[in-house]
């Protein structure tokens, strides 16, 4: 064991609300070391002085884990209040690192980075250990041969309200840290659970993979992973580490492994390979909307088997979350490309208001929703599918059209300037904005009708 004693100060290497880090350095054999001690302003808290030392007892439960910090020595002196215990000294820690390195990254550097963060909190919470502060300041970087090892620290010190504003300031160390801490843990401190740690790795894979701070993210790679981790309602996110790492892994296979390129991969091609499908590829493509020959054919018919069968849609929509939110759009934007070709049974029509029907009552996102409700405002009035005025009426009630976006769908339908019979609507107990949407809708269509009956008058008359 390293003592103290044989250990010469070199300098402070970084600070937390909590604590100081301070760098040492064995003269003897040129070793450095980072002594982790709690400020002395906080030794006679009784409650901070708990968390330090149950941070030391967790680094040793935790001790055997190659992907987290190794607790080397430790000490509490009471009378010179003085509670601390010694690491390895790394010289970077995954901000600095990510932040100098961030050009020369490879997409692999990346992955193998990740992947030995998540095996880090998967260990923990194994031993029902929560680490409560995931963020790049709490990930140490070490070198093995040139390739960096990564060591997760500072597990078990939580957080209160003077920590979190000590985040939202000016230091150093703790700037942007806020960013990763879960939504409920800012409302209720001391609520951490394991959903908030996958939170928090979620933000941190948006910051290994992109290089920015995730206070304004934007689709990348992993964006279905890191979209459902960081929900806000916890009861969005993944259930597990275990979940959290199986979409992960998938996703590495997906970009790392592939044989064929995905964008030369189409839908119809793995829906019609007999194999099984994975979700999260499929989701992907789904996303992609790749087609090469004919866009019903290649894409919009394959889905529209594979999600009405049998129980699809729902696993689909429990593997991805909100994320289906992407899926819609791409399958609206080749909805309304497939009405402008020929080489496809009008027929299906219908078919696609079945689809965009279950999926309104299948998701909770009102963002989805409005996307297959203009769809199916369409194919049931622009296109006059009787089949699909029938499915419609399913779905034209407050659980479906909410308050946040039945203004939004009545503009829609205003704009669109389709006359339709109210008596459409005898039973249906339309939202009062939607109704009054329908109502000017046709008195645009009516007025519409009357200039050009006008102006085809008076050419006549010429």
């Amino acid at each position: 064991m390293v003592d103290l004693k044989d250990l010469k100060y070199v300098a402070p290497k970084g600070e937390g609300y909590f604590c100081i880090v301070k760098q040492y350095i064995d003269e003897n054999i040129g070793k450095h070391y980072a002594l982790k001690e709690l400020k002395k302003k906080h030794y006679a808290n009784n409650e901070y002085r708990y968390r330090f030392i149950r941070e030391i007892k967790i680094l040793k439960e935790l001790h055997g884990c190659n992907n987290i910090v190794r607790l080397i020595n430790y000490g509490n002196d009471v009378d010179k209040q003085k509670l601390w215990y010694l690491m390895p000294f790394a010289k970077y820690n995954l901000y600095d690192y990510i932040k100098k390195k961030n050009r020369i990254l490879t997409q692999c550097d990346r992955y193998d980075m990740v992947e030995q963060i998540i095996y880090a909190i998967k260990y923990a919470h194994k031993r029902n250990i929560l680490h409560r502060d995931i963020s790049p300041n709490n990930v140490l970087i070490y070198f093995r041969n040139g390739k960096p090892i990564i060591k997760v620290t500072d597990f078990g010190l939580g957080k209160d309200t003077k920590s979190l504003t000590y985040y939202t300031g000016s230091s150093v160390s703790g700037y942007g840290q806020i960013l990763y801490v879960s939504p409920e843990q800012k409302i209720k401190l001391k609520d951490a659970t394991i959903k908030s740690d996958i939170y928090s790795l979620g933000e941190l894979v948006y910051f290994v993979f992109t290089g920015k701070d995730p206070d304004n993210k934007k689709p990348f790679e992993l964006f279905s992973l890191t979209e459902k981790a960081t929900e806000e309602n916890p009861e969005d996110r993944y259930k597990d580490i275990l979940e959290f790492e199986k979409h992960f892994m998938a996703l590495k296979e997906l970009h790392i492994n592939q044989e064929i390129p995905i964008e030369h991969i189409t839908l119809r091609e793995v829906i019609e390979s007999g194999e099984k499908i994975d979700i999260v590829k499929l989701h992907e493509l789904l996303v992609k909307g790749k087609y090469i020959d004919h866009v019903y054919h290649d894409y919009i018919s394959p889905i529209n088997t594979y999600l009405l069968s049998k129980n699809n849609l729902s696993n689909y929509y429990k593997a991805v979350g909100n994320g289906i939110r992407d899926f819609a759009k791409t399958y609206s934007d080749r909805l309304d490309e497939c009405y402008q070709t020929i080489r496809w049974p009008f027929s299906s029509m219908n078919t696609f208001g079945r689809l965009l029907k279950d999926i309104i009552q299948t998701v909770s996102d009102d963002e989805t929703r409005l996307i297959c409700l203009k769809q199916l405002w369409y194919l049931a009035f622009g296109a006059d599918q009787w089949d699909v005025q029938k499915i419609i009426k399913e779905v034209l009630n407050k659980k479906y059209i909410t308050q946040e976006i039945e203004t939004q769908f009545s503009e829609y339908i205003i704009n669109s300037e389709i006359e339709v019979d109210m008596s459409h609507f005898g039973n249906v107990p339309l939202p009062i904005i939607v109704k009054l949407g329908i109502i000017k809708s046709n008195e645009n269509a009516n007025k519409k009708k009357v200039k050009r009956n006008k102006t085809i008058k008076e050419v006549n008359e010429d």
